[in-house]
């Protein structure tokens, strides 16, 4: 992979630009593909990478732009999605913390809950 240099008016090209932009949003929708996929299989998600906005890179291009608005588009969706999920998770947690405080006074018998019910 290019080590892009930082951007720079007297070094500035459209093509150097283009294409740390295109990395930039490269990067961007990998994680969001993995934050897609735990969403859809359920399993958890992996550390990503820290990432911080590219100031130095100049504007997006304008080529670029769709793109950059439809990933743009697909995190909130994944955000809501997100959202959604932790809103069932604490409703889970709640059942499972109201269910204990319900059972027999002795730790000694077993709890057993109708998961179809």
């Amino acid at each position: 992979m290019t080590v892009l240099e930082p951007y720079s008016a007297a070094a500035d090209s459209a093509a150097s630009r283009h294409e740390a932009w295109q990395v930039a949003l490269d990067r961007i929708e990998l994680d969001l593909i993995r934050a897609e996929r735990a969403l859809d299989t359920g399993t958890g998600l992996a550390r990503l990478d820290e990432w911080e906005v590219p100031d130095y890179y100049g504007p997006i291009p304008v080529s670029l732009r769709p793109r950059a608005e439809e990933i743009l588009a697909r995190q909130r969706q994944t955000v809501r999605r997100l959202s959604e999920q932790l809103g069932v998770n604490a409703q889970h947690q709640a059942f499972v913390g109201g269910a204990s405080t319900h059972s027999a006074p002795t730790a000694d018998v077993a709890i057993y809950v109708d998961v179809n019910a």
